[in-house]
């Protein structure tokens, strides 16, 4: 939900960060369910987005360690179509439109 609305936690220094990567609300729903059938992890919409992104992060990166926290849960989104099955490698193939907005 935080995602749609664009909060910016009050503790969130943009100075420390190195960049920021936009993810669209597909793709973050589709790796929340690749991160639960996957591995068991059942994480939330943002979830999502953390593990598309750093599996973005993790394909150009020659070697090293790559660190996510999961900062939310499923739970919340049980009665929603999160869950439904859908093709997720479709949803990495096509283009979603919210990809281009700027949340902060």
């Amino acid at each position: 939900k935080s995602l749609e609305d664009g909060f910016i936690p009050p503790v969130l220094d943009e100075a420390v960060l190195d960049g920021k990567i936009l993810v669209g609300n597909r793709h973050a729903f589709s790796h929340a369910r690749r991160a639960m059938l996957a591995e068991g992890l059942f994480g939330g919409i943002s979830s999502g987005a953390v593990l598309h992104a750093a599996m973005r992060v993790a394909g150009r990166m020659e070697r090293g360690n790559l660190v996510l926290i999961f900062a939310d849960a499923g739970w919340k989104y049980l009665a929603t179509d999160l869950w439904a099955a859908e093709d997720d490698a479709s949803i990495d193939r096509g283009e979603d439109p919210l990809d281009d907005i700027l949340w902060w």
